[in-house]
């Protein structure tokens, strides 16, 4: 059965490293290799919409003016979500997430490393709910925002060098980075909302190439993103 989960997800393995890190216990984001991305656990809410944009003309001496065609395009898609953190896992698999949206909202800046200097935040794949909704649509992360409650309970995740505590992570999810000045120990909360904006990249040749407005309204660009 096909996984109808909401997932946020690199475009492709060739370049998974470059957005998810290395694959190896030495990554914070090494968790999220085991779903592919982000993987929503529970069924968000997810709001998104079509524009046809129009420039109003007035006609003097007239009771109706006249809409002339601008453009069309998607709404930005808005995610509320949840994460829990019941078990060792998923308290590490939250950490991960964190740090993802913190990660794909930033620029290559400065001289480290100096060949990727100036390029832009990554575009992600999100896919929800099967094929004739959002299926493999193209995005960027605009905006990600969340809450740390006080009245929630948090709980530790150790991420230090490894030593018999990482035996509480399930196999190839665990991690062994260097040890800070907590020892290796962060807290997170066992319940926490986050809220998320989407919006469309599309590269704009292929859309010029490949883009049929026939085909699209009778079904058969399932696969293209197109929204």
């Amino acid at each position: 059965m096909p996984d109808f989960r909401a997932r946020l997800q690199p475009k492709n393995s060739a370049n998974a490293n470059d957005i998810l890190g290395p694959r190896d216990n030495s990554n914070i984001l090494f968790p999220l290799y085991q779903t592919n991305g982000v993987l929503f656990p529970y069924t968000p809410s997810v709001s998104g919409g079509n524009v046809a944009e129009y420039d109003q003309s007035a006609f003097i001496h007239t009771n109706y003016g006249y809409n002339s065609y601008i453009r069309s395009y998607p709404k930005p898609i808005s995610i509320s979500a949840e994460f829990t953190a019941q078990s060792n896992d998923e308290a590490l698999y939250l950490l991960a997430v964190l740090h993802f949206f913190r990660s794909v909202t930033k620029s290559y800046f400065g001289v480290n490393p100096y060949n990727k200097a100036g390029t832009p935040p990554p575009v992600l794949i999100f896919n929800y709910l099967g094929e004739y909704q959002f299926n493999n649509v193209p995005v960027l992360v605009k905006s990600f925002d969340y809450t740390y409650d006080a009245n929630i309970d948090y709980v530790p995740v150790f991420t230090g060098p490894a030593r018999s505590v990482n035996s509480e992570y399930s196999a190839n999810i665990g991690v062994s980075l260097p040890a800070g000045s907590s020892n290796g120990y962060s807290y997170v909360p066992t319940h926490l909302n986050v809220s998320i904006e989407l919006d469309t990249q599309y590269t704009p040749i292929t859309l010029r190439n490949k883009f049929n407005l026939d085909k699209f309204r009778s079904g058969k660009l399932i696969n293209n993103g197109y929204i």
